[in-house]
């Protein structure tokens, strides 16, 4: 799965790689939370524009609200038989932009978290799904909304977690977005260039804690020694 994420690369970079053609003020962020607002990019009639979405579907045919009820991550093999993302999935693709994700792993009984990332450290896009919100009791717009899409992780990361968000291929956005291609083809392109791309390292514990959000939490992390005896 994915349940945090990070971008701090800057605007101008940004909008030169993915090609979006809307401004909005971006500030670096290190450790994007479920139900949070987070920049994602999505296909308009004259091209891209990038808007603040909130992290999560509504699943269908419960209660909306609650966090618990809120779906963060689309599983691939599932998009089409889960009324909750078929729709968006065929309909409704966006691209999740980050520069690295966090899993845990369980060590020495406790859960270490890992930084993963490009190894040329550029930014990258998650394959993403989003769905219109409605209007709140007094008729302001709600945020829309959006889960990423993960998949078996490939193989140089799957000692820390057996899934992973998919990595979208850059020669692949355009199609994404535009829903002209297969989905499911397009998802399964990305492990075949994601594998040897990744790297990844220990980042301190107090990532674990949504409230924190600076930049050391991608220093890179040296547990203390347990002690022998």
């Amino acid at each position: 799965m994915c349940g945090r994420y990070t971008l701090s690369e800057a605007p101008e970079v940004l909008k030169l790689q993915f090609q979006f053609d809307t401004s909005l003020n971006i500030e670096p962020r290190y450790n994007i939370a479920p139900s949070q607002l987070a920049p994602v990019v999505i296909k308009n009639q004259s091209g891209r524009e990038i808007s603040m979405f909130q992290w999560g579907l509504a699943a269908k045919g419960r209660p909306h609200g609650p966090l618990l009820n809120s779906l963060i991550n689309a599983r691939a093999e599932s998009l089409l038989d889960r009324p909750s993302f078929k729709e968006a999935f065929l309909n409704r693709r966006c691209l999740v932009i980050a520069d690295g994700f966090y899993e845990w792993k369980t060590e020495y009984k406790t859960n270490q978290p890992y930084r993963i990332h490009l190894k040329n450290n550029m930014p990258f896009a998650f394959a993403g799904i989003w769905e219109r919100s409605q209007t709140d009791n007094n008729g302001a717009p709600k945020p829309n909304k959006f889960a990423i899409v993960t998949t078996s992780a490939v193989y140089s990361i799957s000692q820390i977690h057996n899934r992973m968000p998919v990595i979208l291929n850059p020669d692949d956005y355009e199609s994404w977005l535009n829903g002209n291609v297969n989905g499911l083809e397009i998802i399964k392109k990305s492990s075949l260039h994601n594998d040897l791309d990744l790297d990844f390292y220990k980042v301190p514990p107090e990532v674990g804690n949504i409230n924190n959000d600076s930049r050391e939490l991608l220093k890179e992390y040296d547990p203390p020694q347990l002690a022998l005896f």
